[in-house]
């Protein structure tokens, strides 16, 4: 008598949104030409600010370190708008106003709800409108308006330990970031190595 192979437990099927996230990952890198720089900052300003905003309780409210990297990257595409823009039957269209939109792990899949208007925000305000857009993504009761529009991705895997990783273009937008653990680096400095808080970017 021949047994059939024993498989283990019955397989589980993805749901329709990690099933739809699967389809685009793939057609995103088969259709784009996609390739990653690494490198880092140097962190002590970020850290020096969070310090301050929790020093202030009260009057300000909660903003964490991807609160405060976003922030940046908001600045950072108002003075490189090249970067803030979509690819689209080959030609490349800039956008003036900053969407950005981050990635959230939900039970459901990994969502991008989108802040519209960034560069209009402070960080506080910033702060303030992705937590209530996470907590919507999580609790499953986001607006799809809320998940779409982004001009510029923002993927942070630093508060999983994660040294550097390659985050997958979101077509049509043409350039994503990926944010990476803060790590003492060695760093040479006059001659000398001296030791810094760096955050590494994808």
């Amino acid at each position: 008598m021949i047994r059939a192979p024993d498989l283990g437990p019955a397989p589980t099927r993805i749901s329709n949104i990690r099933e739809r996230i699967a389809r685009r990952m793939r057609e995103s890198l088969s259709s784009t030409a996609q390739y990653t720089l690494h490198t880092s900052a140097n962190a002590a300003g970020l850290l020096a600010l969070r310090a301050r905003v929790k020093a202030s309780r009260g009057a300000l409210p909660e903003i964490n370190i991807n609160d405060l990297v976003v922030w940046c990257v908001v600045r950072a595409l108002l003075e490189a708008p090249a970067l803030n823009a979509e690819f689209i039957d080959g030609r490349i269209y800039r956008h003036s106003a900053v969407n950005i939109g981050f990635a959230c792990d939900t039970e459901r899949g990994l969502l991008v709800p989108v802040v519209k208007r960034c560069d209009t925000l402070s960080a506080a305000e910033l702060a303030a409108r992705m937590k209530e857009l996470a907590a919507r993504a999580v609790a499953g009761s986001i607006a799809p308006d809320d998940l779409s529009g982004a001009t510029f991705t923002v993927s942070n895997l630093g508060g999983l330990g994660i040294e550097s990783f390659t985050p997958i273009l979101n077509p049509p937008q043409v350039a994503i970031l990926g944010v990476d653990a803060i790590q003492v680096k060695p760093v040479r400095r006059d001659g000398q190595v001296a030791f810094i808080d760096a955050i590494g970017l994808s």
